[in-house]
C-alpha cells in the first residue's frame, strides 16, 4: 500500500465513519430512482468502484441489484461484507487494486462469481489518473449505464492538493472512442462547499 492507501485502511480498520457519510451520493440516488422502473427479468448487476465502507453497495442491493464492491481496502470489504449479511442483501465484497484490476482477473464460479459485464457501474470520488474509467467504459452490458464522479479541481471539498483532480473536460475525453452515448458531463454543486464533475454515459443495444 502506498502512504494514501494506508491512510484509508487505518481509518476504516478503526472503524471510523466514513467522510462522506453512510447516505448515497445524491447523484447515485437520482440514478437509482431513474432505473427502478425500467429495469425488468432478473436482478441486475452492479459495480462499486471504491467501495469504501459500502454506502452505494447497500443502496444498490437494496434497490434490487446484484452488486460487486471493489476496494483496496481489506477492512472496508470485512464491513460491507458483515453489513450486506446482515440485511439479507445480495452482493460480494473484493479486495484489489483498482489501479490495475478487471472483471476478467476473478475465476470464481456460484452465487459470489464477478460477471465480466454489468448493467450499472457507479465509481465515486476515486481520486485517481482515469485510468479506471478507461477501463470501466468496456464493463457494460448493452443498455448498462457508468456514472462517474469525482472532486472537481475548484472544489473546497476534497482530497489534498497532492491527488490528482481531473476536470471535467479530461474526464470527457478518455471516453472518446469507446462507443458510449454521453447523458451528461458537467459539473454540479452537491453543498456550499462541494464541487463535483458528474459523467454519466449508457452503451448503446
Amino acid at each position: 500500500m502506498d502512504d494514501n492507501q494506508r491512510m484509508w485502511e487505518d481509518r476504516y480498520a478503526s472503524g471510523a465513519s466514513s467522510p462522506d457519510g453512510a447516505q448515497p451520493h445524491p447523484e447515485v440516488a437520482a440514478v437509482l430512482d431513474r432505473a427502478a422502473g425500467e429495469r425488468a427479468g432478473g436482478p441486475p448487476t452492479a459495480l462499486d468502484l471504491g467501495a469504501g465502507t459500502g454506502r452505494h453497495t447497500l443502496a444498490l442491493a437494496a434497490s434490487g441489484y446484484d452488486p460487486t464492491a471493489v476496494d483496496f481496502s481489506p477492512s472496508a470489504a470485512r464491513t460491507i461484507t458483515g453489513a450486506l449479511a446482515e440485511r439479507g442483501l445480495p452482493g460480494r465484497a473484493l479486495v484489489a487494486d483498482l489501479r490495475t484490476w478487471t472483471p476478467e482477473q476473478e475465476q470464481s464460479s456460484g452465487p459470489d462469481a464477478v460477471p465480466p459485464l454489468f448493467d450499472l457501474i457507479v465509481a465515486v470520488y476515486f481520486q485517481h489518473d482515469l485510468s479506471l474509467l478507461r477501463r470501466a467504459a468496456e464493463w457494460l452490458v448493452p443498455g448498462g449505464r457508468l456514472l462517474w464522479i469525482t472532486h472537481a479541481p475548484g472544489s473546497v471539498e476534497g482530497p489534498p492538493p497532492t491527488v490528482p483532480r481531473p476536470t471535467l473536460q479530461e474526464t470527457v475525453a478518455v471516453l472518446e472512442g469507446k462507443g458510449l452515448d454521453l447523458v451528461r458531463a458537467e459539473q454540479v454543486r452537491t453543498t456550499d462547499t462541494a464541487l463535483d464533475v458528474v459523467l454519466e454515459a449508457v452503451q448503446p443495444h
